[in-house]
């Protein structure tokens, strides 16, 4: 028993110090999420400032992955699995926040249309 919690104290401690030693690395930062304008009562024009707004995040969220990949190659051979499944995370997590925020806005888009024939 004494063994076991040893082994799990030295696993916690060695994932802990996996991610401290990711996190003192990361220069990777992701834009700060932005908010779509209702397309039931914006402007063309809240909307079309709304869409320059999306442009330059996606463009940002762009080179956060670009950044990741970057990091992940300067690490080199040496990298581990669990730096290849945390940035695999990261990668994912941004792709699937870029992919929301487009289809919000297209709604958004759709619905101004759909108000303003």
């Amino acid at each position: 028993m004494k063994n076991l919690r040893a082994l799990t104290r030295a696993s916690l401690l060695t994932g802990f110090c996996l991610l401290v030693s990711l996190a003192a690395n990361a220069n990777c930062d992701f834009p700060a999420s932005l908010e779509v304008p209702d397309g039931n009562t914006a402007s063309e024009a809240e909307l079309v400032a709304s869409q320059a707004a999306i442009k330059q995040y996606m463009a940002s969220a762009e080179e956060y992955v670009a950044c990741l990949d970057a990091e992940a190659e300067a690490i080199g051979p040496e990298i581990t699995e669990d730096q290849v499944r945390i940035r695999d995370m990261k990668h994912d997590a941004a792709v699937d926040e870029m992919e929301k925020l487009a289809a919000e806005f297209n709604a958004q888009v759709r619905a101004f249309k759909r108000n303003n024939k």
